[in-house]
């Protein structure tokens, strides 16, 4: 049996103080810094190849995604939210018509409503825009610790999508304790 108790410890430490520092962000600045992210999310190659994009919607203290989310829209995309259900322990994409079906689902995140909830085929899915705690050179991702996004990203039906991670310049570290599960992204997009 491997012991990945260092592993799991090295995430911690970096956990904790990515979001002590996520916290302590003043929110005009983490504003400002979530708009040029976004922005530059909605330039990217991978963006403009895509019909329908799946999106995380943000926390108060992550990488905003509300402008993205409607300007992706307005362009014509189709997209795709992430869904907890009551009982689930994954993800399901679920598309989204209008910002307005959000409600507050698990983990305090916002999702669509159960009665809005519509689940798309993974394979229709071209980007997924990926939260995390912090990343590192590799673009190996660290998320809050419940393997998610990690379950998620493992799919088959995701194996030609293309994947964003987004994060502010002080997310990012030199390396990340990994295990064999981990997912990384394709590219990390920062301000």
């Amino acid at each position: 049996m491997v012991d990945n108790t260092n592993i799991i410890r090295g995430k911690e430490e970096i956990r904790k103080e990515m979001i002590r520092r996520l916290k302590g962000q003043a929110p005009s600045a983490r504003d400002k810094k979530s708009l040029k992210i976004q922005k530059e999310v909605l330039a990217s190659e991978e963006f403009k190849g895509s019909r329908t994009v799946m999106a995380y919607v943000s926390l108060p203290s992550e990488v905003g995604t509300d402008q993205f989310i409607q300007e992706a829209m307005e362009r014509g995309k189709r997209i795709v939210v992430p869904y907890i259900g009551p009982d689930d322990q994954r993800i399901i994409a679920s598309e989204l018509t209008s910002v307005e079906e959000l409600e507050k689902g698990p983990f305090g995140i916002s999702q669509p409503g159960q009665g809005r909830f519509k689940a798309i085929p993974l394979k229709e899915i071209d980007l997924i825009v990926v939260p995390a705690i912090a990343y590192d050179k590799k673009n190996m991702r660290l998320g809050r610790g419940k393997g998610y996004y990690d379950r998620f990203l493992a799919e088959e039906g995701l194996s030609s999508a293309n994947t964003i991670g987004v994060a502010f310049n002080f997310q990012i570290v030199d390396e990340i304790p990994s295990d064999p599960h981990d997912r990384p992204v394709q590219r990390v997009i920062t301000d």
